[in-house]
C-alpha cells in the first residue's frame, strides 16, 4: 500500500510529519509518496467571505502555539533555528518544484528523498531561505543527483504547471492545509493525525 502525503517547505507542522512518516507507516508495510503542493493556494476562504487563512492568535494562544512547536521539535529530534520565522511567508514555489524535478529525473528513490528532508533541515534547522538557487544547488549536488538539469526542469514551465496541478487535484480532493494524508478516500490533516491514518490502514486491510 502507498499513501500519498502533500506538503509545502513552508509549514514546519508538515517537516515533524515528514521526518517520521517513512519509519512510522514503515511498520505496516506502507510506503509514503511525498507530494508538494503550494500551502497558500490551498487556503479557502472564510464563511463569512473574508480572506480565510489562519486566524490571528492572541498572546496565550501563540505561548501555547510556539511550545508546542518546540516540544514536537524535541520528540521528532531536530531544532528549529532561532531565525526560522525570518523566511515566513516566503513563496517556497522554486524549492518544491525542485523536489518535483530532481523526483522526474531521479527517481523516487533514494537521492529524492535525501533531497527532500534535506530542503526541509536547511529551511526549518537552519534557518535558511531555500528559495535560493545557490542554495538549492549544493542540496542538489548533495544527494548526487545533476544540479544543472534539475533547476533547468524546475524552472521549465512543464514543472511550473506540473505543480499547479497537483495543488489543484489536491483541492478537488478537499485538502486545505499540510501535512495531509489519504487512506482511500479517506483524508487526514495535521502531523497529530498518524494514529488515525495506521488505524485506517488497518481498518481498509480487514475490510478487502
Amino acid at each position: 500500500m502507498q499513501i500519498p502525503f502533500y506538503f509545502d517547505y513552508a509549514c514546519p507542522w508538515a517537516f515533524f510529519a515528514s521526518t517520521r512518516a517513512e519509519a512510522y507507516f514503515a511498520r505496516q508495510g506502507v510506503d509514503v509518496d511525498f507530494l508538494p503542493v503550494r500551502l497558500r493556494k490551498l487556503a479557502e476562504p472564510a464563511a463569512d467571505g473574508s480572506g480565510g487563512g489562519l486566524a490571528k492568535m492572541g498572546p496565550r494562544k501563540q505561548k501555547n502555539y510556539i511550545a508546542d512547536l518546540l516540544r514536537w521539535a524535541a520528540f521528532c529530534g531536530v531544532e528549529i533555528a532561532p531565525n526560522a520565522r525570518d523566511h515566513l511567508g516566503v513563496d517556497t514555489a522554486p524549492a518544491l518544484r525542485v523536489a518535483m524535478a530532481a523526483r522526474e529525473i531521479g527517481g523516487d528513490g533514494e537521492a529524492f528523498r535525501q533531497l527532500h528532508h534535506a530542503i526541509y533541515r536547511a529551511r526549518w534547522c537552519e534557518g535558511m531561505d531555500v528559495t535560493q538557487p545557490e542554495l538549492l544547488a549544493k542540496l542538489i549536488e548533495a544527494a548526487k543527483l545533476d544540479a544543472a538539469a534539475v533547476q533547468t526542469r524546475a524552472q521549465s514551465d512543464a514543472c511550473i504547471e506540473a505543480l499547479d496541478r497537483q495543488t489543484a487535484e489536491a483541492i478537488e480532493r478537499g485538502v486545505f492545509g499540510v501535512p495531509t494524508l489519504f487512506v482511500g478516500n479517506e483524508m487526514f490533516w495535521g502531523n497529530d493525525r498518524f494514529e488515525l491514518v495506521r488505524h485506517s490502514i488497518d481498518a481498509a486491510r480487514a475490510s478487502s
